[in-house]
């Protein structure tokens, strides 16, 4: 009797935990913050201020992520995005998400519409980063291309404390799966 529940026991500890298809993801901790203000610290003690300033710059302050897929911001995803900034106090990450190329093998045309597109996007972004300006809130301005659900988490692994996300409604919510864990604000566009 004994030895039948103890195999019982070890058939049930050797199955694997999650399923295959699950992706766990390890979340922010305090031994995060403390790491990253030691590190600017260091920077800081061996003469590269610059350097310091980056690192705090990157994981220091909030953000707002402002994402669209095409290669400009509507005006009133502009309004609010920097109006939203302001009142809170955070800094906006900008993100154009373009589309990824058919096929593996990127090709010499697509890579000359993906360099369209940065280029596009750079201009477009413009008018969002004069505003930011005006109202004293760091901006950076990001292009990727492919899934918008991958491309948004790419960037709040790469741009830390990203804590909600302004766009437009040409984004689909099909296209934002439920693992961005982010409050997303969803503006209509009146065109």
């Amino acid at each position: 009797m004994v030895m039948k529940r103890l195999k019982k026991f070890l058939k049930r500890k050797a199955r694997p935990q999650k399923p295959p298809e699950v992706e766990v993801q390890r979340q922010h901790h305090l031994q995060d913050d403390y790491e990253q203000a030691m590190l600017a610290i260091s920077f800081a003690e061996a003469g590269a201020p610059d350097q310091a300033v980056e690192v705090m710059r990157q994981y220091g302050k909030r953000k707002i992520l402002v994402v669209t897929q095409e290669d400009a911001f509507t005006e009133s995803v502009i309004d609010y995005a920097t109006g939203l900034a302001e009142r809170l106090g955070y800094e906006l990450v900008a993100l154009n998400v373009g589309t990824a190329p058919s096929n593996k093998v990127v090709s010499a045309y697509q890579e000359h519409m993906r360099e369209e597109f940065q280029e596009r996007a750079a201009q477009a972004a413009a008018p969002l980063a004069e505003k930011a300006a005006a109202r004293h809130i760091p901006l950076t301005h990001v292009v990727k291309f492919g899934d918008v659900a991958k491309a948004v988490e790419a960037i709040k692994r790469e741009y830390r404390r990203i804590e909600l996300m302004i766009t437009d409604s040409r984004i689909k919510k099909e296209e934002l799966p439920a693992r961005v864990n982010l409050p997303v604000f969803s503006l209509k566009t009146h065109q």
